[in-house]
């Protein structure tokens, strides 16, 4: 039996997706059923039972949990309710990871390390900004504490199909296109902190790797935090640029416009993951490129949205 939770979001939902294509049948699938089922999200997904995220009750017999579950919104200010959900919670569902004598990967964030360029994964680059990123640290923290072994993923820019409601957290390749196909137009930053207009960087990853990497871990065992990037950081106008060539337009219509100065103190102008930790584990497949990507993504939102 696989546990995995948040399985009605964008990351949890295509680890099911995968597991399924592994043969893996008898999930256990957690999150709130109110968000549960998308009729078309959840197409053929193939499972034993579907419960509230709360329902912990008489679990037994796992073998491995996929712990996605979260609260993944970055302007949430609540503390209580973010540890609740993204610290204490976790904590109950390692707790039958440890019963079960299961597997336990687990969701962390690129977020810990904050403006810190340098994302190796030492306590000396972590610098959290919001309290989102403080719950993923600290949970962290605790895991790292522990004798029994779990593995924590600190995924950063994820994008890829199975986003699209993800609503002001969805990746910007999503909003990207959303806006494109409205508008012809793409908007995008001016330049800031010595990057030029809509060159600031991020170490986007496509879903399928990320779920790749998971399922890597699944079959071995580890006691760490891993970056789950490429190692490749790549301007936001390289997304642009791949969307006006997907849909052959020549004109290339962006529009550069000033930050918000409230959003200038805390914005990352570069991101790119350290992934020799990833490699030293023995992770050495090969990423999708951005181009690549980029064109698997947009086939998948062309075609859900015929």
């Amino acid at each position: 039996m696989i546990i995995v939770t948040g399985a009605a979001g964008f990351i949890g939902c295509n680890i099911a997706k995968r597991l399924n294509l592994m043969g893996f049948k008898d999930l256990i699938l957690l999150d709130d059923k109110e968000k549960f089922p998308n009729p078309q999200k959840f197409l053929n997904l193939e499972y034993k039972e579907y419960r509230h995220y709360t329902d912990l009750s008489n679990l037994k017999n796992i073998e491995c949990i996929f712990h996605e579950g979260a609260c993944s919104n970055t302007m949430e200010y609540n503390r209580a309710y973010m540890m609740g959900i993204n610290f204490e919670y976790s904590k109950d569902i390692f707790e039958i990871a440890k019963m079960n004598q299961s597997k336990f990967i687990y969701a962390s964030s690129a977020a810990v390390y904050g403006l810190n360029q340098d994302s190796q994964e030492i306590p000396e680059n972590e610098s959290p900004l919001n309290i989102y990123a403080e719950s993923k640290l600290l949970f962290d923290k605790y895991i790292v504490s522990q004798e029994y072994p779990a593995v924590g993923l600190r995924y950063f820019n994820v994008y890829g199909g199975g986003e699209e409601d993800k609503g002001k957290m969805a990746s910007m390749a999503y909003k990207m296109n959303k806006e494109y196909l409205e508008s012809n137009k793409i908007s995008l930053f001016k330049g800031t902190g010595g990057y030029g207009d809509g060159e600031q960087k991020r170490d986007f990853i496509y879903i399928d790797d990320v779920v790749s990497i998971n399922m890597f871990f699944m079959n071995e065992s580890f006691h760490d935090v891993y970056n789950v990037g490429t190692g490749k950081a790549e301007p936001f106008n390289e997304i642009a640029n791949n969307i006006f060539k997907y849909y052959s337009n020549k004109n290339c219509n962006f529009n550069y416009i000033d930050m918000p100065k409230n959003l200038a103190p805390k914005y990352q102008n570069f991101t790119e993951a350290n992934i020799s930790k990833l490699k030293s584990a023995g992770y050495n497949y090969d990423f999708f490129n951005l181009e690549e990507g980029m064109e698997n993504y947009l086939n998948d939102l062309k075609t859900s949205a015929t």
